[in-house]
């Protein structure tokens, strides 16, 4: 291969933090199926963030879970489905929905809460108290210059 062409992907920092995350992801989602629970962990991190804030709109939920207004409305939909959530139109601005967990949704989130801590606990048992707040400390300035490039991007 030319070496105009060449990229380490197995050693860049972003593949890997991707590939990690992709991983998490597929562990939980198989976690959640052992259990007995047909939920996604995008779905998951939905539904806790709404049982943190009930009645967000969907673009404020869209922000909180990072997520596109597409992803969210998809995710959004399918919980509805199931009966985990309802949509409001907001009384003040006709335009938003507020969203909110129904019953079934609240009980589901207190099931999934224990799973989740423990599918943590066990992931990360040999990560040192340390390591894991560098590991943050390093994370979050990794999304604070993102943010800073993407808002000078946005600027005309």
């Amino acid at each position: 291969m030319d070496d105009t062409f060449f990229f380490d992907m197995d050693n860049a920092v972003g593949y890997a933090i991707g590939h990690a995350a992709a991983r998490l992801k597929i562990g939980l989602k198989r976690r959640f199926l052992a259990s007995g629970f047909d939920v996604t962990p995008e779905q998951w991190v939905v539904l806790y963030r709404l049982l943190e804030s009930q009645g967000l709109t969907q673009c404020g939920l869209g922000e909180r879970t990072v997520k596109d207004k597409t992803t969210i409305t998809r995710i959004l939909d399918r919980l509805e489905a199931k009966k985990l959530l309802v949509r409001r139109r907001d009384s003040r601005d006709r335009r938003s929905q507020r969203i909110f967990l129904t019953p079934a949704g609240e009980t589901l989130v207190q099931s999934l809460v224990p799973l989740v801590r423990g599918f943590a606990a066990e992931v990360f048992a040999e990560v040192t108290a340390a390591e894991e707040r560098s590991l943050k400390s390093a994370l979050g300035s990794i999304e604070a210059r993102l943010d800073a490039i993407l808002d000078a991007k946005d600027k005309p």
